[in-house]
């Protein structure tokens, strides 16, 4: 009879109580350091650093097939101008959702602060050969 009497109480405390679901953490391997490192590199605007995590003959694609940059000099390039544009200060990605399989490493990331864009969704599938991004496919 007792336990009738608090069931209101109970109830009334469970439909209060807020449940957030955050996604497993993807694990981390060492391909997956090596692009959260390009990602912090990114997020710090270091472009030696994120060059650091790139294969001298890497090849940033536009999915699934189109090339954007081949080899790292013209990768380096880019960012080198990207990460010296003044518009570009609040320049920022975060990973809302990593998928580590094997050699490859999905990124689903919000960016901000890209000249002329407003906030940015991406997929980014990256293979890390060797250590180091060997390719990167970006689907925007």
């Amino acid at each position: 009879m007792r336990i009738l009497r608090l069931l209101p109480l109970v109830l009334a405390c469970a439909c209060s109580v807020s449940v957030e679901r955050t996604p497993p953490a993807a694990p981390v391997t060492p391909e997956a350091r090596v692009v959260q490192a390009q990602v912090d590199a990114f997020n710090r605007r270091d472009v030696e650093a994120f060059m650091a995590t790139y294969a001298p003959n890497a090849i940033h694609w536009e999915y699934p097939a189109d090339t954007v940059w081949n080899g790292a000099s013209r990768i380096r390039a880019h960012y080198t101008e990207l990460f010296a544009d003044p518009d570009a200060r609040d320049l920022h990605v975060d990973v809302r959702e990593r998928i580590v399989k094997g050699r490859f490493v999905i990124d689903h990331g919000f960016y901000r602060g890209l000249p002329g864009e407003g906030e940015h969704v991406s997929v980014v599938i990256y293979e890390v050969v060797d250590g180091r991004i060997r390719n990167a496919w970006f689907m925007n």
